[in-house]
């Protein structure tokens, strides 16, 4: 069993400096923030270095923890940037950054030697086996996917995986499982895997059975449940919302703050039924959606998505009467005051305008408040939607200006190497100019009783600082057995940082030297990439066994093709063994039983779709070597696919250290992405041509099914499987082999024949 984490720390959202400071204020032991670019959540404000620089500092003065979000997908051509943003970040040196990527997974541990990392809830992490490979990558944190149930991740925290796991325990809900949804991508290339989501899953569609909000899930809260989930092995409970304001996070850390403090100080559960309702009360504040317990409880699944309700969060507060070119008429239901936050949902469902009321009419007279059951003006320099429904989203913020114009930026760190004997003290500190040493002669006494211990030498060296540096990293040895007094110790200190002090600045060093460096390291080794260069190796069709459409459907495919089968279909050993992308714990027993007899028969082509596979595989190929007293592990020929995301040459290296002997390009890519790839892979690069793809995929039960239809006429198909519920695209997704590529993919899974019109995903446009 892992080691128990005891308390979890309180993790909560920040999309700029003001959030994060009200988070601090409010009992949160770490923020996580994103950078304007690479992040999971583009549109809110974010960060830039300078901001981040001035927060680390801040947070590490109060021992808080600051974790960066670089989770998205990153293209071939991004690279470079990529790059220069991560060796930004080793010189800032934040707690950990969080990454989607597994190009920049292994950039980052390859070129920028700070960088702790974090598996993005994108990953789609969510079994034990998941959690084993994260640890193989050389992750030390996994944020578990949201349709995880509480039951299975006490399973999963039973086994010995060695790496921390953080879970959701507020926010808003995603239908789809974390990293698959291409939905928002297929409407018009705006990926949810790289921050640009549309919330297509807010909206309301057509269906025979009616119309609703049939994607569209309430929000999560975990309050009630704190006493049971401080009993499992989490190292962190995480707030979602970085897209909200400060009130939002003052209100909601508070909240949490309240209840885990009275969870930790009584184990018998009467003071926290105290505080209870005193969180609920603060939380009735942060103008969300209806609270359920998300996927943690099946029965809270099958109650999540609730069809009659508009997807916008926030409070009603009511709708506009008429619009102007300077603005908008309400009628109010909830009062309203300048400095409040609202969003204009047309009754489509569609995206609405959000705006903050800055100045209003009652009556033709200026207002700073507009009560209940009031005709007022907002002014407003947007589009309204006429006949619009308001949602106030927020309320009026604190000024947190003052105290984020006197942050200072964070210094860089530099290791220290410290001996101490009775006769000398030396520091070495590791610049990236090189290493610079101090010494200086003592004549100490020897420890009569107790001897010198390292943790007091730690304790002072740590706050060895100077104008553009502080202590990083600190090794000790003692010799001789010295005997020190505090004030001593101290003063060697002082010493040590006058000493460095006097050295000019660049003899030294800066993050731009540093930075410098590492990035010339990296781009050499792109540079010199190999890429695959072998030539077209084959097609694979995929083809279910026993389902007689998709057979007959596939006939129209003419020429040499490599069968594929799924797990469930027993593929036989010339087949292609094709691995699921969602397995719970309760299943992973019996599917790497499948694997483990395929291998035995002779099967070894094997296809994965999550990275939990990887770790199955390997398991089963243990097992069979075991057996045997053999190994065939070179004749394996192994495949990714799809929601598996390979979009740069980065991540396709990164696989083939684990096997994998051809990767598919993301199919939400554009034709000149894909091509990139092809040219810049060390492994060969299949291209899905074509197929009907999972655009979502649920453990929530949705009010609906067979067809459904948005408002602009795009009809879906909805497919209940055992575990699953899937959204399709009534269109195939039909497209050509782009250049350089080593193989085509042909998905005959949910083809049914006589199809009607095709798509061609993004391969027309460049990914957003």
């Amino acid at each position: 069993m892992n080691t128990r984490i005891t308390p979890p720390e309180l993790l909560a959202p920040a999309g700029n400096l003001a959030c994060a400071l009200a988070a601090f204020d409010c009992g949160a032991d770490a923020v996580y923030c994103g950078l304007k670019k690479f992040n999971a959540r583009e549109r809110t404000e974010n960060f830039s270095f300078e901001e981040m620089s001035k927060l680390i500092s801040y947070a590490h003065k109060r021992s808080k923890k600051v974790y960066v979000t670089f989770n998205t997908l990153v293209k071939e051509e991004e690279l470079p940037e990529a790059a220069s943003f991560l060796a930004l970040l080793n010189s800032l040196a934040p707690d950990a950054v969080i990454v989607q990527d597994l190009g920049v997974a292994k950039m980052a541990k390859e070129f920028f030697p700070r960088l702790v990392l974090h598996g993005s809830t994108q990953m789609g992490l969510h079994n034990s086996a998941g959690l084993e490979f994260a640890k193989a990558m050389g992750l030390s944190r996994v944020i578990m996917e949201r349709q995880t149930t509480l039951k299975e991740l006490e399973m999963m925290l039973e086994k010995d995986t060695g790496i921390e796991v953080e879970m959701f325990i507020h926010g808003a809900l995603c239908c789809c499982i974390s990293g698959s949804c291409f939905l928002s991508s297929w409407l018009g290339g705006w990926s949810g895997n790289r921050g640009k989501c549309k919330q297509p899953c807010r909206r309301r569609y057509r269906s025979s059975q009616g119309n609703g909000f049939f994607l569209s899930a309430q929000d999560l809260c975990m309050v009630e449940k704190i006493p049971e989930l401080m009993k499992l092995n989490i190292a962190s409970f995480k707030i979602e919302g970085r897209l909200r304001r400060p009130d939002y996070v003052e209100n909601v850390v508070s909240a949490y703050r309240l209840v885990m403090d009275a969870a930790k100080e009584d184990e018998s559960g009467k003071t926290f039924r105290e505080v209870l309702p005193k969180a609920k009360e603060i939380l009735s504040h942060t103008c969300g959606r209806k609270w359920s317990e998300g996927f943690y409880h099946p029965q809270s699944a099958k109650n999540l998505v609730k069809h009659d309700a508009m997807g916008v969060s926030g409070l009603l507060a009511g709708k506009v009467t008429h619009c102007a070119s300077n603005g908008f008429s309400v009628q109010t239901s909830r009062p309203l005051a300048v400095g409040d936050m609202l969003r204009i949902q047309p009754k489509s469902g569609d995206d609405g305008p959000s705006l903050e009321i800055t100045k209003m009419l009652v009556k033709g007279r200026s207002a700073a408040f507009l009560p209940r059951n009031t005709e007022g003006f907002i002014f407003a320099d947007k589009e309204i939607p006429r006949d619009g429904i308001i949602y106030k989203t927020s309320g009026k913020c604190k000024d947190y200006s003052a105290r984020i114009g006197m942050l200072q930026e964070e210094k860089l760190l530099v290791d220290l190497d410290i001996t101490l004997t009775r006769s000398f003290c030396s520091v070495t500190a590791d610049f990236t100019a090189g290493k610079k040493e101090w010494r200086t002669s003592l004549q100490l006494e020897e420890a009569a009783k107790q001897p010198l211990k390292e943790e007091k030498i730690l304790e002072e060296f740590q706050s060895w600082e100077q104008p553009f540096f502080r202590a990083g990293k600190i090794r000790v040895t003692i010799k001789e057995n010295p005997f020190l007094p505090a004030s001593v110790l101290k003063n060697l200190r002082k010493e040590c940082v006058n000493y460095f002090a006097a050295f000019p600045l660049q003899e030294l060093q800066g993050a731009e030297k540093e930075q410098e460096i590492l990035l010339k390291r990296f781009h050499k080794e792109y540079a010199a990439f190999l890429p695959y260069n072998g030539g077209f190796l084959c097609n694979t069709l995929l083809v279910p066994r026993k389902d007689p459409e998709s057979r007959n459907a596939a006939k129209v495919f003419r020429g040499e093709y490599r069968i594929g089968r799924m797990a469930e279909d027993m593929p036989s050993p010339r087949e292609e063994l094709v691995l699921p992308f969602y397995v719970s714990e309760g299943q992973l027993a019996p599917l790497e039983e499948k694997i483990f007899s395929y291998l035995e028969k002779g099967g070894r082509q094997i296809r994965i779709s999550s990275l939990f596979g990887f770790t199955l595989l390997e398991n089963a190929i243990k097992k069979l070597e075991e057996k045997n007293g053999i190994s065939d592990r070179k004749k394996l020929m192994i495949s990714t696919l799809m929601p598996l995301h390979v979009c740069n040459s980065f991540a396709a290296s990164l696989l083939g250290s684990f096997g994998v002997t051809m990767v598919q390009a993301s199919p939400e890519l554009g034709r000149q992405e894909m091509e990139k790839l092809c040219a810049k892979s060390p492994l060969p690069v299949e291209i899905y041509l074509f197929g009907r793809p999972v655009l979502l995929g649920t453990r929530a039960f949705l009010p609906v099914e067979g067809k459904m239809e948005d408002s602009k006429g795009e009809v879906f198909l909805v497919e209940k499987e055992k575990n699953l519920t899937l959204i399709l695209p009534e269109k195939t997704m039909e497209i050509e082999l782009c250049k350089g590529a080593s193989g085509a993919f042909y998905d005959c899974r949910n083809i049914r024949g006589g199809e009607k019109g095709t798509a061609h995903f993004n391969f027309d446009v460049t990914l957003a």
